[in-house]
């Protein structure tokens, strides 16, 4: 099977959640998530700088800068990997919210022909009363079909919008996004929502045939960069990872080359679903240069910094 973003890999003891699409030759990127205790008990990493300081105590040749990422990377030797989980294959559990994930999941299921995997914490067996349902789908056709399904569910109130803040809370504390302005986008989210009083997110990863990556890209990192610009191409926009085309209209902040950014990427799915073409955005990130093949552009990377954003601020 392909090991892919939505999929974790057990090593060490550890729990770590796969990132992405493309991956190292014989490893894998990934996260630390659920790591164990001297109890034999597991503690939840939340952040990505507390997964990088546990690397760095415990499992440094874990990181590894890689070319086509620009970037030090979380890496799991395949040799290490004990284990791995596929949401594809979750088919139920006996706790409150598995139940609830594979109602979920066969309600989609049952009005289309697309394959949804569950995820994250009930896929571990690691999930609590209060649990998250994690969804996920693999390919781009799928991944439209989902939408249509949970604009309907929308519509007939078996879905709602998103209304929990204090779920906000805790998982946006590494943004300077205040935890109400993300609540005003993640309730505009289909892929953000609440089934049966329970929270559920979705996400939709391309296959590595679609995805808009190489492994013999180089990414060099420049700097930072804020600017107002407009979406142009938003065809991968509610994907994780995720890619806005985009044209800029001013440079807040960062130097002269900030007008020839091209793209605004993240790995994270909290920065899908959050603008379509024709939408003008304020973006501030990573300001990279991706080399393909001796063609470069400059693109702006979100997700690993508190003071990344994105926010969208009118139609065109």
């Amino acid at each position: 099977m392909e090991i892919l973003e939505g999929c974790y890999v057990k090593a060490g003891g550890d729990i770590y959640a796969v990132k992405g699409v493309i991956h190292p030759p014989s490893k894998i990127i990934a996260l630390p998530v659920y790591v164990k205790t001297l109890d034999g008990k597991y503690h939840r990493i939340r952040s990505l700088r507390e997964a990088i300081d546990y690397l760095e105590k415990n499992r440094p040749n874990y990181l590894e800068k890689l070319n086509f990422t620009g970037q030090v990377t979380p890496v799991v030797p395949l040799n290490d990997i004990e284990e791995v989980y596929d949401p594809l294959q979750f088919s139920g559990s006996s706790t409150d919210a598995g139940r609830d994930a594979l109602k979920f999941k066969e309600l989609i299921e049952s009005s289309t022909n697309i394959k949804v995997g569950v995820s994250g914490s009930i896929l571990l067996g690691l999930d609590d009363p209060f649990s998250d349902i994690d969804l996920v789908v693999y390919g781009l056709s799928a991944g439209e079909r989902l939408l249509e399904i949970l604009r309907e569910l929308r519509i007939k109130g078996v879905a709602k919008p998103v209304n929990m803040l204090e779920w906000l809370i805790e998982t946006r504390i590494n943004s300077s996004i205040a935890p109400n302005e993300w609540l005003k986008l993640e309730s505009r989210k289909l892929l953000t929502g609440v089934f049966k009083d329970r929270l559920y997110t979705s996400k939709i990863v391309p296959l590595p045939a679609e995805y808009w990556e190489d492994r013999s890209q180089i990414v060099r990192e420049i700097g930072r960069a804020s600017v107002i610009c407009r979406v142009v191409d938003s065809r991968f926009s509610k994907t994780t990872p995720n890619l806005y085309r985009v044209e800029v209209l001013k440079i807040l902040d960062g130097g002269a080359e900030a007008i020839n950014i091209l793209q605004v990427m993240s790995m994270r799915s909290r920065f899908a679903e959050l603008a379509s073409s024709g939408d003008i955005v304020e973006v501030e990130g990573r300001l990279e240069e991706v080399n393909i093949s001796g063609e470069k552009f400059h693109r702006i990377f979100i997700g690993n910094d508190e003071r990344d954003k994105f926010l969208p601020l009118k139609k065109d």
